[in-house]
């Protein structure tokens, strides 16, 4: 040992550098702090991103459906989301398992900036082929959909601890609704006619282009810690975890959950116009509905996830949320459309109550069937939520469609919003016989294996 290495030694010993490495680790600490913050952030608004691109023609359907001279309807371009997703989940929940997260984001983000730029370009096209050209950028950015939806489980667990993980999570699934709250709030007062349509789409690809770069440059999959995280990169994927996610006791039931509030979420976005079209409001007016319903939808998810952060009883929440959304719904459907503030206060409350479902079913999803990843738990649910909104959309919208009558009125009975009510009834029985268990807390806890817990939720 060197004369200095020795005193230095002996210093250490008599205390006087004591006080630098405390001080050291509380700037880690603050810095890895705000760092998990600032992830969540790009994370959400990659999310909001996508979502935006998804629902971009929803507020102004009936411009967009004369430009393209009917050949699609904005429907149509929200349910490709739907269907792409269902082959996708399973590369998705692989590419992020097997090459981290931040390779699976940074993808996504560049799938979606590629869609929403062909979307761009088709305007260049002739009004024959524009649509067609429009539809392939839309498949191209619903690739980049399980990315993002199958991410916020993901980075929760790598970046915050068991406390703030409803919460975090609630943010970036939040967040992939927001995009469609920022779309019903622009749209109408951008897009006043066929011709703003192409600065409308720039607009859209110069965001996305601009947030990948973002991504690309700060976007991290784990904190930096001396403790790297081993990569996986030479792991064998294990493809049995999608079917053993639901020998999980009650992991299913999650899944019924987050599917019925997918659902709903999409078809109140989707069909919003459709509903609303037997009264005189504008489509400003309509835009402002749209975004107030996905706002509150955000405000409820966080209220409701720090409470279930503090108190851990997922399941409880979970039925008073859907207890709650069948009143919405029901009093969505039996507000008089004509009445503005009835209207709007009937979505107000609807887009509250519905908002929580998502992320807690999700976080108490990955809690009962650990050790399934989160990514796997993630993309199994949106699996199935796109999967019953593929089925149910253009199903409603159809229903919408056939059922108006000349005189702008609606028949009482089997209409879309009752039946909706019907699935979210079906649903809360349903997780009246949930019975699964905290596994993932009690192992991180550990107070008891993760194969032999009994801790309920």
């Amino acid at each position: 040992m060197t004369p200095s290495a020795a005193a230095t030694c002996i210093k250490a010993e008599e205390g006087t550098l004591l006080p630098k490495p405390r001080e050291q680790s509380r700037s880690v600490v603050q810095r890895s702090s705000r760092a998990k913050w600032s992830m969540l952030a790009i994370l959400s608004v990659l999310s909001a991103i996508n979502q935006a691109i998804c629902y971009s023609y929803a507020p102004t359907d009936s411009i967009v459906e004369t430009r393209w001279q009917e050949r699609i309807h904005s429907e149509h371009l929200i349910t490709i989301y739907f269907i792409s997703y269902i082959p996708c989940s399973f590369l998705g929940s692989w590419v992020l398992d097997k090459f981290g997260l931040r390779f699976g984001v940074l993808l996504g983000g560049f799938l979606q900036a590629g869609g929403a730029s062909l979307r761009y370009f088709s305007c260049s096209l002739d009004s024959s082929q524009e649509p067609y050209v429009t539809v392939l950028g839309q498949l191209l950015a619903s690739f980049a959909m399980p990315f993002m939806v199958n991410s916020p489980a993901v980075l929760s667990a790598n970046w915050f601890p068991s406390s703030l993980r409803a919460t975090s999570t609630s943010v970036a699934i939040n967040a992939n609704a927001m995009g469609t709250a920022v779309v019903y709030l622009t749209a109408p007062f951008i897009v006043l006619s066929s011709d703003e349509i192409p600065y409308y789409n720039l607009c859209i690809a110069i965001i996305a282009g601009g947030a990948w770069v973002v991504a690309l440059l700060c976007f991290r999959s784990y904190p930096k810690t001396g403790n790297t995280p081993k990569s996986h990169l030479e792991d064998n994927y294990d493809w049995s975890q999608w079917a053993n996610a639901f020998s999980h006791s009650g992991f299913w039931h999650t899944v019924v959950a987050f599917s019925l509030a997918e659902c709903v979420l999409n078809s109140i976005c989707a069909l919003l116009t459709k509903f609303l079209s037997v009264t005189a409001f504008s489509t400003s007016e309509i835009g402002v509905f749209g975004a107030a319903f996905i706002v509150s939808s955000l405000i409820g998810s966080q209220f409701i996830s720090r409470y279930v952060d503090s108190k851990r009883n997922h399941k409880t929440a979970l039925q008073l949320c859907l207890l709650l959304v069948v009143v919405g719904i029901s009093l969505f459907r039996m507000v008089p459309k004509v009445e503005i503030h009835a209207t709007l206060g009937s979505l107000l409350y609807l887009g509250f109550v519905l908002g929580p479902i998502q992320p807690i079913a999700l976080e108490l999803g990955v809690e009962c069937a650990f050790p399934t990843s989160e990514a796997t738990v993630a993309a199994l649910q949106q699996l199935c939520g796109n999967f019953l909104s593929a089925v149910t959309v253009p199903t409603l919208s159809t229903l919408l469609r056939t059922q108006l009558s000349a005189s702008g009125a609606e028949p009482s009975y089997d209409s879309p919003e009752w039946i909706l009510a019907t699935m979210a009834t079906s649903t809360f029985v349903i997780m009246c016989f949930f019975h699964g268990e905290h596994k993932r807390y009690a192992h991180e806890s550990k107070v008891i294996p993760p194969h032999s817990d009994h801790q309920q939720v």
